[in-house]
């Protein structure tokens, strides 16, 4: 995640009147850090594969992007 506020709130289950209206699968989600099922952690936006998808980028980005992408898609 990119966002530093997100990655608090997962960690910090106090709940705050700000965050009733997280639904399931926030809750989800902090029961599997609690557990220690996965971890949560800063990815800077640049390093956001998914950006490949959703955002235009210049070339030597996308091609950055393109080779992360390989790397998690060889088994």
């Amino acid at each position: 995640m990119d966002n530093s506020s997100v990655i608090t709130l997962a960690k910090n289950p106090i709940f705050h009147d700000k965050s009733k209206h997280i639904d399931i699968r926030f809750h989800y989600l902090w029961d599997c850090i609690t557990n220690k099922e996965i971890e949560v952690k800063y990815v800077k936006t640049q390093d956001h594969v998914a950006n490949i998808f959703t955002k235009p980028l210049k070339h030597d980005v996308f091609a950055k992007l393109r080779d992360m992408l390989g790397d998690k898609l060889n088994f």
